[in-house]
């Protein structure tokens, strides 16, 4: 097992791996990215992965340097060299290489980044006994839609949950309305139906957030796209956090706030049910 970098046209060891100073995602994050894993495995979403990435690509005028189909058989490629069990794989793509000035001109060569990992693994407690996480200010820019490697305001809110000992941090608004966390949708149980954001500009309209609505509507759990707000969150039944590397995770405490009994609850655990099993 070796953990791979690809970098345009070659397959390297990732301590090997380097791009010139003068790439534009080095110097203004003028890219995008996708992060795929394995379950079984199989890659989970990588249709829905792929085409966000062209949507991704398409919303900043990014031409791709490789066709969907070609980035597709690069990762099965990679996958295979790196001999993980389980993998992870990382998709960046920048605008190039080209002098620094805001502005760029068309004809720059984009720069297509994948690196190969062993997917990661998350103590079974946190899964078992659901998290803490925190509410943070909203702070961030108005195409957060767009899976864009520009991350510093999630990068701080991060930390902060880490400094304070929770799993993560939940962008809300000055009129309390809630968005997402820094990595992950954010789902409300109430009544045994299901309540998460919007897939607006507002957040990333998570291919595990999509996966989940579509597996509950198949096995007649409701679900109910709209506004959320914070009184709603600590009034909650149940309340989980959703990614493709923790597929779901349940949430016992937000900020000073119990939800419930602070345990997980029973639809948090059955939609969990949903997901391929894990080796």
């Amino acid at each position: 097992m070796l953990e791979l970098a690809y970098i345009n046209d070659s397959f390297i060891p990732l301590e090997k791996a380097s791009v010139p100073i003068n790439d534009r995602g080095y110097l203004f994050a003028d890219g995008i990215y996708e992060v795929i894993i394995t379950c079984n495995s199989i890659l989970f979403g990588l249709d829905e992965h792929l085409n966000r990435l062209q949507r991704s690509a398409d919303a900043i005028s990014l031409e791709l340097p490789a066709s969907l189909d070609e980035i597709s058989k690069i990762i099965e490629t990679g996958i295979k060299k790196a001999g993980f069990s389980e993998s992870m794989v990382y998709i960046q793509i920048t605008r190039g290489v080209a002098p620094r000035r805001h502005n760029y001109s068309t004809g720059i060569q984009a720069t297509l980044v994948m690196t190969f990992r062993a997917r990661p693994e998350y103590a079974p407690e946190l899964f078992n006994q659901g998290v803490a996480i925190i509410t943070v200010p909203e702070i961030r820019w108005s195409r957060c839609d767009i899976k864009s490697t520009a991350l510093l305001p999630n990068v701080m809110m991060k930390q902060k949950a880490t400094d304070k000992g929770c799993q993560e941090a939940l962008f809300v608004t000055a009129d309390k309305i809630v968005h997402e966390c820094t990595t992950a949708n954010i789902f409300i149980v109430k009544n045994d139906i299901l309540y998460t954001p919007p897939a607006d500009r507002q957040i990333l309209n998570g291919i595990t957030r999509s996966f989940i609505l579509e597996q509950a509507e198949r096995h007649n759990i409701g679900c109910v796209e709209k506004e959320c707000y914070y009184d709603e969150l600590c009034q909650a039944d149940e309340v989980f956090i959703t990614s493709s590397t923790i597929d779901l995770m349940p949430v016992v405490k937000i900020d000073d706030f119990i939800i419930n009994t602070g345990q997980p609850g029973p639809i948090s655990l059955r939609v969990r049910n949903f997901f391929p099993t894990r080796t």
